[in-house]
């Protein structure tokens, strides 16, 4: 007969429990896991039978969050271990782990520790009145999918992982799932909060590497928010003041609109992500100053374009703040994705008052100079705005800022930029040689500046310790990554004209910006890629300078050709089609004993396909020498650059030179992006 009591086995395979009021019954003794059946304490089956939405008059669940979650997994997880084995438990892929979640109370999960993580890095989703939702966590109104989000995004930076999970990113994959199931079943239905948590799962996926899903994720927020028109100013009370809660409501509708746009400002580039919301589409005043908003005082504020539209019954003009010229920021830097991507890259001189760059500079600098003293890059600000928990926003604004003037510069970076070039406009470009001579000069300077710059930054957020680091979002990341490959080329290729001041660092601050990523992939996998990335650059760098084994002509042209076009996940443009003929290295050509010769004149076609030696994007001359032996102090001295490549592989040239692709034509959001 069926007993009245169930092991929890049992219980959640919803299968008779025949037992001796004692454990193990007979179902599981049958399996060989008697060491694994275990009855619920008394009082304690209810949580097997919970709502998926909990009610408003239920009572918080007595046993701890842990303890039901293990004891869901145990039981899932039962039939796959043998009750001899001491093994631990396997992982469970997010999906599966996710279906384990639903009679569990997220709640539960909301310890102090998780909310005050989510909170440090809730500047990059800037859409929450803190006091308002810190009510809702206390009283459990808030949705179930933006718990599960909020879940996701928080429980990397907690100390230890929940029960069962063995890391804090396998609990992340898992209720990220599980939000992401929640919200399929009900997405036809428009609502703030869940325009909210497609935003939270968007920057979850691509801080997990999913690119692609981030993407389609953010195109689903998007197009919610345009289907609930909250890109428009909301109509509000025409004869009185909006009252505090109807400010606070407009103000949050207005930062989930805002916060579409800057993720779709910052995730765009590269191919086939062209942003979806223009800056003329966002009709809605700029996010008003944090305290503004906290303590529901209505303002009026600037515009994306500096203008005012002030309400019938005029309010006061609020100060603008972090947000508010992250925002700015954030449209510049979408204006130079696209440019990095177009052919005006290559057919327009950079130092012309017309050209695309230059009104690009003129931007960025003016945004620079808007900023209020206190908002000025500087390291004092750093540590006040530190003092005051605005670190973290105070370095994610300023690195939008760093990566649109990065970007800006490699693209002109002597000897990596793009290589092919019309023949019609050969003739003018050479009619400016010593132009572009003074153009490169300049323009690397400024960028390996930059990149100090970014790497100095670093280093204090190193300083303020480990709290500091796990409020960082996924683009303070790819910004320390940019500048980490950027101070590489530095080292392995420096210029007689280079600042000394960063020669004599570039090698200690590779290190330890490589240090910070390898350190980062606990809690944002992607950066692994970008470490793994870096090592596979340094190891092809040494390869290109001859210190480790022969060098190829077709490996110098690679490094040549390797920003051919800034749109990545295509076929990589430094691997040649099956049936073309071998290349011609311009520099040197080897015969068949090893002895170096002269390289015969190119072809007229040769010309059209493959710039002369020596020879950087647009015709000018580079001042360095390729065919020369360079001595590179090796940087496998330290841990993290313990390159064991096998350098006799038949893959270990296209994989290096891949290496070199990726970064170089890398756009946020393109790691880990597969097509199928």
């Amino acid at each position: 007969m069926r007993n009245p009591v169930a092991c929890v086995t049992c219980r959640s395979a919803k299968q008779k429990c025949i037992h001796n009021d004692a454990p193990p019954c007979d179902r599981c003794k049958a399996a060989g896991r008697a060491d694994l059946c275990e009855f619920p304490p008394p009082g304690t089956s209810a949580i097997h039978r919970r709502p998926k939405r909990p009610r408003q008059e239920d009572g918080p669940t007595p046993p701890a969050a842990s303890t039901a979650l293990n004891v869901t997994y145990r039981a899932a997880s039962g039939s796959e271990l043998n009750a001899a084995s001491a093994a631990p438990a396997p992982a469970l892929s997010p999906t599966a782990t996710a279906s384990l979640l639903d009679s569990l109370d997220p709640f539960d999960l909301l310890t102090d520790e998780v909310v005050n993580s989510y909170l440090r890095c809730s500047y990059k989703w800037s859409f929450h009145h803190t006091p308002t939702l810190l009510l809702r966590i206390r009283a459990r109104t808030l949705e179930p999918w933006m718990v599960w989000a909020m879940l996701a995004l928080a429980v990397r930076f907690v100390r230890e992982p929940p029960a069962p999970f063995r890391t804090q990113i396998e609990a992340s994959n898992a209720f990220a799932a599980h939000a992401r199931q929640i919200l399929q079943s009900d997405l036809e239905t428009p609502s703030i909060s869940r325009v909210q948590a497609l935003l939270m799962l968007t920057g979850h996926d691509w801080g997990a590497g999913n690119g692609r899903r981030a993407w389609i994720y953010l195109g689903m927020a998007i197009r919610l928010i345009e289907v609930m028109d909250i890109t428009q100013e909301p109509k509000g009370p025409r004869n009185r003041k909006p009252t505090r809660e109807e400010f606070i409501d407009a103000e949050v509708r207005r930062r989930t609109a805002w916060t579409c746009f800057l993720m779709d400002s910052l995730l765009s580039g590269g191919r086939g992500r062209k942003r979806s919301l223009a800056a003329s589409d966002m009709a809605i005043q700029l996010p008003c100053e944090r305290e503004d908003f906290v303590f529901g005082e209505p303002v009026c504020t600037q515009r994306l374009d500096g203008s005012i539209h002030m309400p019938p019954l005029s309010l006061a003009v609020g100060e603008l703040g972090i947000i508010a010229y992250s925002l700015r920021a954030a449209n510049i830097w979408g204006k130079v994705a696209r440019w990095a991507c177009s052919e005006e890259l290559k057919t327009q001189l950079p130092w012309s008052v017309t050209s695309q760059f230059q009104q690009l500079i003129y931007e960025l600098e003016h945004w620079k100079s808007s900023l209020p003293p206190r908002l000025q890059y500087e390291l004092f600000s750093l540590h006040s705005h530190n003092a005051v928990d605005q670190g973290q926003a105070y370095c994610y604004m300023h690195c939008i800022y760093f990566m649109g003037s990065m970007f800006l510069h490699r693209a002109y970076l002597p000897v990596l930029g793009p290589q092919t070039t019309p023949e019609e406009t050969l003739h003018e470009y050479s009619e400016h040689s010593d132009r572009w001579k003074m153009w490169q000069k300049s323009s690397r300077r400024d960028l390996f500046n930059e990149a100090s710059m970014v790497l100095d930054m670093l280093e204090e957020m190193r300083n303020f310790g480990v709290f500091f680091l796990r409020g960082l979002v996924p683009w303070i990341g790819f910004t320390i990554y940019t500048a980490v490959g950027v101070m590489l080329y530095s080292y392995n290729f420096p210029s007689g004209e280079d600042d000394p001041r960063v020669t004599e660092k570039a090698r200690g601050r590779v290190i330890r910006g490589c240090t910070f990523l390898k350190e980062m992939k606990t809690q944002w996998p992607m950066s692994e890629t970008w470490f793994e990335t870096i090592k596979r650059m340094q190891a092809y760098y040494r390869s290109v300078l001859g210190q480790d084994g022969p060098v190829s002509p077709d490996e110098r042209q690679a490094l040549r050709r390797a920003m051919v076009d800034y749109g990545a996940l295509q076929p990589s443009p430094v691997q040649k089609p099956a049936d073309a003929k071998p290349s011609v290295d311009t520099d040197v050509v080897r015969n068949s004993i090893g002895q170096e010769q002269p390289a015969p004149a190119p072809t007229h076609q040769q010309q059209q396909l493959v710039s002369p030696p020596e020879s950087t994007p647009n015709g000018y001359t580079s001042n360095f020498n390729w065919s020369a032996q360079h001595t590179v102090p090796p940087l496998e001295d330290d841990d993290n650059f313990n390159l064991n490549f096998d350098f006799t592989s038949a893959d270990m040239e296209e994989m290096m030179r891949d290496a070199t692709q990726e970064f170089w034509a890398s756009f946020p959001g393109e790691v880990g992006v597969a097509y199928q």
